[in-house]
């Protein structure tokens, strides 16, 4: 058994302190531990060799897109993580055409559930409808939802999406003016199906001023909790270059831009810069796996840092999964999704798993999720 004082070392893993400049240093006090056992120090993960672990829809991806004319018949995409130790929830982005002329890019995007026993073989949830569908006339959302990611806090699941209002950046005299505009919003959920927005679905996080690195885009996010505090890493979109930014909160509804609203350093990203973060961090060290834009393919890299801000490359610069064999659904080429928007980290015993998207490199360039996976040393 262990002792009082021992359990209360271990529970009390942090101390957040804000420094002059308005990020977040961490003192750990020992390894993270969720009511479980220790998680592996971030020196063991820096280690990981990740492989492609082959699917059974097309392409050799884990979940393909749906049948002609359904919600999800154009792309399957961003997909977020929760395993309860028995099943794996994955909560995923579909893509339907649609004619409206106030849908940015000519599709609705809404949010489904899929399920799976082994993380491999998936089934579309609540009956083949989204769990999370496009919002009211004048709402937020009204136009579509993406990049979600869900974090289990207490009994309830919590989602973070981006919100879609059909609003351009030209309408805000924003360039490139056909970009379209989103906002960070919350919903809640107790069963993961059935969905409650909140803030009267209203953004928790709002784009910034004219100028900043979010005035276009504050999006595909990723959130820990630490001790009483949210931290998030999120993508920002403001001046042609994707970069990503980093934010607070005590209640995952208000939310304070951290380092000065500037975006982290330490990545690679060539022209178009990073996105889609996928954060671990052990009580003394962050992990981070994020999209970049290296020689026009966009691929996942990884990184570590002290502070969450600060980065250092891992594996000489070079993406944490090879080129695709081929045939492959992620075999797109430049300019393109090859490996992107990872999601949380599964760890199971020895084995640390991930699911990410790929596009491929024929027309029509379907969206679909695939797997990789790596054996702690």
């Amino acid at each position: 058994m262990i002792c009082t004082q021992h359990y209360r070392i271990r529970r009390l893993f942090v101390t957040v302190v804000a420094t002059a400049i308005g990020y977040f240093v961490v003192k750990s006090q020992s390894v993270w531990a969720a009511d479980g056992p220790a998680q592996p120090r971030v020196e063991q993960l820096e280690k990981l060799r990740f492989q492609r672990i082959p699917g059974e829809a097309g392409g050799r991806a884990v979940l393909d897109v749906g049948t002609p004319g359904s919600w999800f018949s154009a792309t399957v995409a961003t997909p977020t993580i929760h395993f309860d130790g028995d099943v794996y929830r994955m909560w995923f982005v579909g893509d339907e055409q649609t004619r409206d002329p106030r849908a940015p890019y000519g599709i609705y995007q809404r949010i489904g559930l899929a399920i799976s026993k082994d993380g491999i073989h998936w089934d579309v949830g609540n009956d083949g409808k989204p769990v999370l569908d496009i919002g009211p006339t004048g709402s937020a959302d009204a136009k579509g939802l993406a990049h979600p990611f869900v974090l289990k806090v207490g009994d309830k699941f919590w989602m973070w999406y981006g919100a879609i209002d059909g609003t351009l950046a030209g309408d805000l005299g924003l360039a490139p003016a056909a970009v379209r505009v989103e906002r960070i919003c919350l919903a809640t959920s107790e069963d993961g199906i059935h969905w409650q927005r909140e803030n009267e679905g209203k953004p928790v996080l709002d784009i910034g001023p004219k100028g900043t690195i979010d005035c276009i885009q504050a999006t595909g996010m990723h959130i820990l909790k630490i001790g009483d505090q949210f931290l998030m890493w999120y993508g920002a979109y403001g001046s042609r270059k994707h970069v990503l930014g980093i934010a607070s909160s005590p209640d995952g509804i208000h939310w304070k831009r951290l380092n000065d609203g500037e975006p982290i350093v330490g990545l690679v990203g060539g022209n178009q810069g990073q996105l889609g973060p996928s954060a671990y961090f052990d009580g003394r060290r962050y992990l981070l796996l994020y999209g970049a834009d290296k020689g026009g393919e966009w691929n996942t890299y990884a990184a570590v840092s002290s502070d969450g801000i600060r980065f250092s490359q891992l594996r000489g610069d070079q993406p944490v999964l090879g080129p695709a064999p081929e045939r492959n659904f992620d075999t797109a080429g430049v300019g393109r999704n090859q490996v992107v928007h990872p999601t949380q980290f599964i760890i199971r015993d020895k084995t640390v798993r991930v699911w990410y998207m790929g596009e491929d490199g024929s027309p029509p360039h379907l969206q679909r999720i695939g797997f990789m996976e790596a054996v702690l040393p």
